[in-house]
């Protein structure tokens, strides 16, 4: 290996990451930060080599990105990963120092939630409900697939990252109702109780499924599925085929959901039914010191707005 190749670095640190067990969104927003240091680079005529990266360049390169991106949160991650691929180099000795850690970012912005109101969700539940029993085995089986997918989250808490992983053994029956376990990457699995209406909807999305498979002639574990109008294509859903989905959902019913807001909504309904904040946070997959304050500071100020119940 040369050296003083960026781009060969780069690669030998993203397969480090890979192999201490990040995820493929984790390491895809890893290679695009980095990449848009090499941008930076190609742009003032420089090589792509180690050896003429200097403070100056450094404090260019923060310069550059205040002019490209207008969110602080952006330029802290950016920031924030040119910084651990210098440390990983200094612990290859290839660098003594971090040149990265003289640039002086601003603190980091909380953005407030902004949840999906109450009134879209039941609206969007209501349509999926009222499908017109007329319709094709595949047509009930994707509306059902839509009607998990939401349960998963509005009544999970669930990530879209977390529900990709899920297969048929997530989900266990316990007197009658469906409790899911997550396993995170990098933290001890944990259980969600899914709501109680929950029941008849999954038993339901099972039966359409086992009949989906037989005709598709596929099988899969996965909890989820991509198909198209027609048929089941593959087992598993990914992040962003569910953010397509949602997508879906905003244009054909005026509204504006994503999964994050529906999330968001989740978390309010926890709290309008005082359930303790450390089984909330469990519940979010979220560290201990992480603050509710938001959510709360919203909800006492506008407890009609904010007040989510279970559908």
């Amino acid at each position: 290996m040369n050296k003083l190749n960026l781009i060969e670095h780069q690669t030998l640190f993203l397969q480090n990451l890979e192999n201490t067990g990040k995820s493929f969104n984790t390491l895809k927003n890893y290679k695009t930060d980095l990449n848009i240091f090499n941008q930076f680079l190609i742009q003032k005529g420089r090589k792509l080599s180690l050896g003429e990266i200097t403070n100056t360049e450094v404090q260019e390169y923060s310069y550059f990105l205040e002019k490209k991106y207008n969110s602080p949160n952006s330029i802290r991650r950016r920031v924030q990963a040119l910084r651990i691929f210098f440390d990983f180099l200094i612990s290859k000795e290839v660098f003594d120092k971090n040149p990265i850690k003289t640039i002086i970012t601003k603190p980091k912005i909380v953005d407030l939630p902004n949840p999906a109101p109450f009134d879209q969700i039941q609206k969007l539940i209501a349509k999926l409900y009222s499908i017109d029993e007329k319709s094709s085995l595949h047509e009930k089986l994707l509306n059902q697939r839509n009607l998990v997918l939401i349960y998963l989250i509005y009544g999970a808490g669930l990530k879209v990252s977390d529900i990709e992983r899920l297969n048929n053994y997530s989900l266990k029956l316990v007197k009658g109702v469906y409790r899911v376990l997550v396993s995170p990457p990098k933290r001890d699995p944990f259980t969600v109780l899914m709501p109680e209406n929950f029941t008849d909807i999954y038993n339901q999305y099972q039966e359409l499924l086992d009949e989906g498979k037989e005709r598709d002639h596929i099988e899969f574990d996965d909890l989820l599925f991509n198909g198209n109008p027609f048929k089941i294509i593959k087992g598993g859903l990914s992040s962003r085929g569910m953010e397509v989905i949602f997508k879906e959902f905003s244009k054909n019913n005026e509204m504006q959901i994503t999964a994050k807001s529906l999330r968001q909504s989740c978390i309010f309904k926890w709290l309008c039914q005082d359930i303790p904040q450390a089984r909330i946070k469990e519940w979010m997959g979220v560290q201990p010191q992480y603050s509710l304050n938001p959510y709360i500071e919203l909800l006492k100020q506008n407890p009609e707005q904010f007040c989510f119940m279970e559908l």
